[in-house]
C-alpha cells in the first residue's frame, strides 16, 4: 500500500501569486466531486456504479467500511 501526504498549503501557495485564495466552507466541501466512474457491488449483490473521489471520501468519513480505492 503507498501512502501520500499532503502538506498544509499557505495562503501564498497561488499558481499565479494572485493571492485570491479562500478556505472553502462546510458546505463547499459536501459538494466537491471529481475522480473515475467505477463499478460497484453493493451487498455483494446489486451492482451500481459510483465515483471513485466520493466513495473514498466516505471511506475516510468512516460512514462506510472497506479498503480505499487506489
Amino acid at each position: 500500500m503507498k501512502t501520500l501526504i499532503i502538506d498544509d498549503l499557505t495562503f501564498g501557495d497561488t499558481a499565479a501569486g494572485s493571492g485570491r485564495v479562500r478556505l472553502l466552507s462546510d458546505e463547499e466541501m459536501k459538494r466537491v466531486r471529481g475522480g473515475r466512474s467505477i463499478s460497484v457491488l453493493v451487498d455483494g449483490r446489486t451492482a451500481g456504479t459510483v465515483d471513485d473521489f466520493s466513495l473514498n471520501m466516505e471511506i475516510f468519513k468512516g460512514n462506510i467500511g472497506g479498503p480505499m480505492v487506489l
